[in-house]
């Protein structure tokens, strides 16, 4: 099984984020915190305690939950 979501996938899940986001009237700040915390929240919840995912010609995110 691959680790990755197909793109596909990432812009149906992005599509979601995004309605749900104009539903709550966020803001662009308010936005990435509440990415961020959701971040770290499933990291936690699915016991993964260093998580990086790359994006060629992106960037890159990492995840380091403190023990």
């Amino acid at each position: 099984m691959n680790n990755n979501i197909t793109d596909e996938q990432a812009q149906q899940l992005l599509d979601g984020i995004v309605q749900i986001c104009e539903q709550l009237d966020l803001e662009s700040t308010q936005i990435l915190d509440g990415l961020s915390r959701s971040l770290l929240s499933a990291a936690q919840a699915f016991g993964t305690k260093d998580l990086n995912v790359q994006i060629d010609n992106v960037g890159k995110v990492t995840v380091k939950l403190q023990d």
